[in-house]
């Protein structure tokens, strides 16, 4: 004899069923480093193991908008063996001052020189190694399929991964669970939340960032120190490499 259906109070209670007025559950999640936005976001920071996009205007693409120091708490927090924080295809050459007083290790920054055609590749490689703990890449011209790509090479591992697209790609499809456009405020930066595992946020977060507009002038005068990698050599050495062997590769 059948079960009579539950009622709809009780089915409400269920942990596995999602309310479209609740935040939806992520499986890992890093703090940002900002109360408020922790507090939007589907288990309270960056997702890991799935793609973050983040929206900029034409101007923004090229640097000094104030998205890098969005991620900067997050990447500071990152444990010191997890494996190397690349930047592929950046439209600027970081200022190793700038990184140092954010607190960052230059030892674990891995910049990978990729023209637009080739950026994107260049992203799914580290990302299926597991030898990337987060993934800074600009890639203004890369589709949903891309996108895909991306997400798939990441399935199962914790790696923060976080996509610079324009703000004219906000109407398109995206596989990013998670979709935030970036723009300029008096305190710094004003994200709008496009898209998110539960309902959307009406009003854009007003966060207070420093925008290092001087980065990319900065860096003209003193080069930052790190492993630069051009595209060609990415396969050979990245392919599923344990982080040490990569970072003895680099070193050749």
């Amino acid at each position: 004899m059948s079960q009579a259906p539950l009622p709809i109070s009780a089915l409400l209670q269920r942990a596995d069923l999602w309310r479209g007025d609740a935040l939806g559950r992520v499986e890992e999640a890093s703090s940002t480093g900002f109360d408020a936005l922790d507090a939007a976001l589907p288990g309270g920071g960056w997702p890991q193991g799935a793609l973050t996009e983040l929206l900029l205007p034409a101007a923004g693409l090229g640097g000094g908008l104030g998205e890098v120091s969005l991620l900067m708490p997050a990447l500071r927090a990152l444990e010191s063996d997890a494996g190397w924080v690349a930047l592929v295809a950046p439209p600027w050459l970081p200022h190793a001052a700038a990184w140092q007083a954010a607190g960052q290790s230059l030892s674990r920054l891995l910049i990978v020189e990729a023209g637009r055609d080739d950026a994107a590749w260049a992203s799914e490689q580290l990302l299926a190694s597991g030898a990337v703990a987060a993934l800074l890449a600009w890639l203004p011209d890369s589709d949903a399929r891309a996108l895909r790509r991306l997400q798939l090479a990441m399935a199962e591992r914790r790696t923060l991964a976080f996509v610079f697209r324009g703000e004219q790609q906000a109407t398109s499809a995206s596989p990013a669970p998670l979709r935030i456009a970036l723009g300029a405020s008096d305190s710094g930066l004003a994200l709008r939340i496009l898209k998110r595992r539960g309902p959307p946020l009406a009003q854009p977060l007003l966060l207070e960032v420093a925008r290092p507009v001087s980065w990319a002038r900065l860096a003209a005068r003193r080069p930052l120190a790190v492993p630069s990698l051009p595209v060609a050599r990415l396969a050979s050495v990245v392919a599923r490499t344990p982080v040490r062997a990569l970072a003895s590769a680099l070193r050749r």
